[in-house]
């Protein structure tokens, strides 16, 4: 049999030629003709780029300023490399959209496979940061008690979420591959299911992505985090009230930007055989795929940079560099080198960031 009648495709942009039944191949793919050379490649890199630096931050403060001692700790630290693993595979999709794909057929498989480990791990612990929040403030003396235990559970959430978001991901890995595009003769990487049962891992694949990466996610945060304005709204203290802000930004974030795309998702796993809605739809996926994306930048500020304790090791990398350029001039200008050397040894001590209110709510 031959290889392309044997398999059937499915791909976020370049939809398939069977893809839907009915429809004519006039209508694949001319929304990428005018839209995703021009949107996809911008706004991916400005993701990449804003999703590197901010959670890049934070990585960099848990290993050079700060130690992991908590569980919203473990779990800051393993969604930061989450979101850097997840973001670093948007530029080469902003070279596939206009020129086609071009990375091979090992590079198809392994960057696909970096995406789906890394979207579903990054959605399980944006789930597990609400269920230690809620812990933390909602049975705030319970959690007490376990103090010196949390570290060993956050290892040990971190590593089952890892390994299932790999579990999950093992079909992008088997069933991704690149190929050349019949209609256009660009290559393509996409996942190619066994045409004889293709149906079911069309229906299984969308489902799957709905569960974990959107509907387990949103129904903790919004278990946890009513629980938490309950609690909050109780509180007179001001630090409570200036916390009951950040819930409120922490889940509107989530829902303007994973809500449009996942309900896209559900109205795509209706076919039509109209060549409009097929196009409409393709464009708006689109769209909101990349305002989903927008989400990984925002997590650093929403869960780490919005506490005052990151802000001040920023303020404090900040200094270091500042340190570093007059460390570099005195070396040229030996004259300012006793002024410089003693700012150096001074700086370590500027800041007594342990003795700083934790940005835990």
């Amino acid at each position: 049999m031959n290889y392309s009648e044997e398999y059937e495709y499915d791909y976020p942009y370049n939809f398939s030629e069977d893809y839907y039944d009915g429809v004519e191949t006039l209508c694949r793919m001319s929304e990428n003709k005018t839209l995703s050379p021009l949107f996809i490649p911008i706004f991916y890199s400005f993701i990449a780029t804003m999703g590197i630096i901010g959670n890049g931050l934070v990585v960099v403060i848990y290993l050079s300023y700060k130690r992991v001692r908590s569980m919203t700790d473990m779990f800051l630290m393993n969604l930061a490399i989450a979101d850097i693993l997840f973001v670093v595979t948007l530029p080469f999709w902003a070279v596939d959209a206009p020129e086609g794909w071009i990375f091979k057929d090992t590079g198809c498989k392994i960057l696909k496979g970096i995406y789906s480990i890394n979207f579903y791990s990054g959605m399980l612990l944006l789930g597990a940061i609400s269920i230690d929040r809620y812990i933390a403030i909602v049975h705030a003396t319970r959690s007490f008690n376990y103090k010196g235990k949390t570290l060993v559970y956050s290892k040990i959430v971190c590593i089952f979420i890892w390994l299932y978001g790999i579990i999950v991901s093992l079909p992008t890995f088997i069933f991704t591959t690149s190929y050349e595009f019949k209609t256009t003769g660009k290559m393509v990487c996409e996942m190619k299911y066994p045409k004889h049962n293709s149906h079911i891992w069309k229906a299984a694949a969308p489902a799957l992505q709905l569960t974990l990466g959107f509907f387990v996610p949103l129904f903790i945060m919004i278990y946890c985090y009513s629980l938490i304005i309950k609690t909050l709204l109780q509180a007179r203290n001001f630090q409570r009230h200036k916390a009951f802000r950040v819930v409120i930004a922490v889940v509107a974030a989530f829902v303007v930007c994973q809500v449009p795309y996942n309900v896209v998702i559900i109205y795509d796993m209706f076919r039509t055989n109209s060549c409009e809605t097929f196009q409409a739809k393709a464009i708006v996926r689109i769209v909101t795929q990349s305002i989903a994306f927008l989400h990984c930048c925002l997590n650093p500020v929403l869960y780490a940079f919005i506490g005052v304790k990151f802000r001040m090791y920023l303020l404090k990398i900040i200094q270091d560099i500042c340190c570093l350029s007059k460390k570099n001039i005195s070396l040229r200008y030996s004259s300012v080198r006793p002024i410089t050397e003693t700012f150096v040894l001074r700086r370590t001590s500027d800041f007594d960031i342990d003795n700083l209110s934790s940005f835990t709510m």
